[in-house]
């Protein structure tokens, strides 16, 4: 049995996630800088490297996901036969299943937009998983995940037929899974969706046979919604041929139904909620360092046995002094320096009114931009245009005619004396 930071390969084991009948789940960083893969990872460990049923199973697994490239398909990072080990894609999400349960509880608001709205999801997902090749045969509301950002993702491809809730009539009859068995098992999905309840009252370990008589679930279904009751009724008729010969049909009668509801899908807020709620378990963040630092060792969460002291824990290093800190990551806030002022050029006209002369950048000279005269009133401009009042000369009359008189009294004397 594996242990808390155990190395499987590349791997350290951080955390156990899930119990299966033959692996388990846990999550793991990965040890060394040369994959180049992710370094979250889930690692589905098998409990025996020798068990070559167990090993079987995860090969079966790989090679199923690595045939499906969609982001609502969990992808596989790599296969260790010689480990049993498979590493997968680490989902930073909740399952639909406790989800469900919160939403029971009234913990969490699961509109019914938002319940169609997953399943148009999911059958996105399976048209895409069925177009290569691949059969599911475990959808449920177990092996359905919500991300933190909202979206859907399918896992769990090699989930033993026990683990369902119940059992599709053709695996109950002992025939072979086909593409219809995924239909009839998001059909039993649909039903746990929007009545919260496993159809025919069937547990995960103790699972119901399809087979029996689903009117009861169907009429409570369409007192809901009448046209999601149409297509859970066909998703689980008992004959698969009676039901949708392609996901591209119940695709749009998904999205016809979803056109009906009374608000949009919220499925982003569920994601958020459900993120802030879910366990302490499942949210525990792997400590992330860079390339090229020495890495921290696995802590060990095993409490010590009875009459031991713990072990003791390395020095905490003290943090960097806040001044240090702060020189650091300062920011110089003061504002620049305001260029030297730069004088006006001006020019001046012949009527002596001052004209202001536009400056460029190397302080050249442009043509003037003239500045308009003030607005005058009307009775103000005819007092400015009548002529001055004689009393209110600067030079009288009467002076400037005995100027000219003894100019011309001067001037007449100096002509006679010249000539006698």
């Amino acid at each position: 049995m594996a242990s808390h930071g155990e190395r499987i390969g590349p791997f350290d084991l951080q955390e156990m996630l899930a119990v299966r009948p033959r692996s388990d789940l846990w999550r793991a960083v990965r040890a060394d800088d040369q994959g180049r893969g992710p370094r979250d990872v889930v690692l589905r460990l098998a409990h025996e490297a020798t068990d070559s049923e167990a090993v079987s199973e995860l090969r079966k697994e790989y090679d199923a996901l690595r045939a499906i490239d969609d982001p609502r398909v969990r992808k596989a990072w790599g296969f260790y036969p010689g480990l049993g080990a498979l590493a997968l894609e680490y989902i930073d999400g909740v399952s639909l299943a406790w989800v469900l349960h919160q939403a029971a509880q009234r913990a969490l608001d699961f509109d019914l937009a938002t319940r169609v709205d997953v399943l148009v999801e999911l059958a996105n997902a399976l048209r895409v998983t069925h177009e290569a090749g691949v059969v599911h045969g475990c959808l449920c509301a177990d092996t359905v995940r919500l991300r933190r950002d909202g979206n859907i993702v399918i896992a769990d491809f090699a989930l033993p037929v026990d683990r369902l809730a119940v059992v599709p009539p053709e695996i109950a009859a002992g025939t072979a899974v086909s593409t219809q068995t995924d239909q009839w098992l998001l059909g039993a999905l649909a039903v746990h969706l929007l009545l919260g309840e496993t159809l025919l009252g069937g547990e995960p370990g103790s699972p119901a046979d399809g087979r029996r008589d689903l009117g009861a679930w169907l009429a409570r279904v369409e007192a809901i919604s009448p046209r999601m009751a149409r297509v859970t009724a066909k998703l689980l008729a008992r004959d698969p041929r009676d039901r949708y010969d392609s996901e591209g049909l119940l695709v749009k009668d998904l999205l016809s139904a979803l056109r009906e509801a009374s608000e949009p899908p919220r499925r982003d807020l569920l994601a958020r909620k459900a993120h802030l709620r879910r366990p302490q378990g499942q949210v525990a963040p792997v400590v992330r360092v860079p390339r090229g630092a020495a890495r921290p060792v696995a802590k060990d969460t095993r409490t010590a046995p009875i009459g031991e002291p713990p072990p003791p824990r390395a020095p905490v290093p003290s943090p960097a002094p806040p001044v240090a800190a702060a020189e650091a990551n300062s920011v110089d806030l003061r504002p620049p320096t305001p260029a030297p002022w730069k004088p006006r050029a001006v020019s001046f006209e012949s009527s002596h009114r001052l004209v202001d002369a536009v400056v460029d950048e190397d302080d050249a000279v442009t043509t003037p931009r003239s500045t308009p005269p003030p607005q005058q009133d009307d009775d103000v401009a005819e007092d400015e245009a009548k002529p001055a009042p004689a009393a209110q000369r600067m030079v009288p009359d009467w002076v400037a005619a005995w100027a000219l008189v003894v100019l011309l009294a001067v001037g007449l004397w100096a002509v006679v004396t010249r000539i006698f």
